[in-house]
């Protein structure tokens, strides 16, 4: 076993309430487009006034063979140091479809807030990622991300968090004949940091990393 200053600090991330999104994305969006259906549409506008502005986009379009693509975005703020902002698209052929997500809010306060998502499913395989970020008022920053994904040659699983200057991330990889790598690791800001590496063969017997 290949071992460098191991730790047993372990991330507990739980996945952005924003991932809604991108399922309510996938299942409004992603519908069946028809093979007559061919072109692209574009809507854009904004506001402004006393309270602050508004703008946002949408766009779709059809390749004419069943597959597509459509997005929106928009943002708005109270003309005060306050606002928000959200974006969103999804994508399919035969073969694959996708969505993805974004939104972020902020205060005057210096406060801010983001989450993002994608979610990408083929013929191939699978990917699922999570991510969020914080800033409180006075300065203090956290997060967290989450990554699953399998294709052809395995699947891996990771995740990492940020909290007030310490950051600490987990990931295994698993091979489709029984090989595994696991990654722990963890950083402080000022104190430093360590990582544990293990790899295990076919055989599950514990091997040395390449």
């Amino acid at each position: 076993m290949q071992s460098r200053n191991q730790t047993t600090r372990r991330a507990s991330v739980a996945k952005p309430a924003f991932a809604v999104l991108v399922s309510a994305l996938a299942a409004t969006l992603l519908m069946p487009v028809s093979a007559e259906a061919q072109g692209f549409g574009f809507r854009a506008g904004a506001a402004s006034g006393q309270n602050g502005a508004i703008a946002g986009s949408r766009g779709v379009i059809s390749n004419g063979q069943g597959g597509g693509a459509i997005g929106r975005n928009f943002v708005i703020g109270d003309g005060q140091g306050n606002g928000a902002a959200r974006s969103g698209g999804c994508a399919a052929n035969v073969n694959a479809a996708g969505c993805s997500g974004r939104v972020a809010t902020w205060g005057s306060d210096g406060t801010f807030s983001g989450a993002a998502a994608t979610e990408i499913t083929s013929e191939n395989g699978f990917f699922s990622g999570n991510r969020s970020l914080d800033r409180d008022a006075d300065g203090t920053w956290s997060g967290t991300s989450e990554v699953d994904a399998s294709g052809l040659n395995g699947s891996y699983s990771g995740n990492a968090s940020l909290d007030d200057g310490t950051y600490s991330r987990d990931a295994t990889y698993s091979g489709t004949e029984g090989q595994s790598a696991t990654v722990e690791g963890a950083y402080e800001l000022g104190s430093g940091g360590s990582r544990s590496v293990t790899c295990i063969d076919a055989s599950g017997a514990v091997v040395n990393c390449p």
